[in-house]
């Protein structure tokens, strides 16, 4: 049997948390944290959706999909 692969949706304009800076939209924590070149903790963004933490892995992901360019 196969294992079916779940494509995640992300919505930009979805309130997240990241850490230490606070509320803002998922664009502009994506953001933050690659002009800040965050590492760590610094770089986890929390949300309600699944998966509930992004890591500095997924966020650069999102970045490089959305087209977000660091430093």
């Amino acid at each position: 049997m196969a294992m079916e692969q779940r494509q995640v949706s992300f919505d930009p304009e979805e309130i997240v948390t990241l850490h230490g800076q606070g509320q803002m939209t998922l664009r502009t924590a994506v953001e933050r944290v690659i002009a800040q070149g965050l590492r760590g903790l610094d770089a986890t963004i929390f949300r309600r959706g699944h998966p509930s933490i992004l890591g500095r892995v997924g966020i650069e992901k999102l970045a490089a999909e959305w087209g977000i360019a660091g430093k």
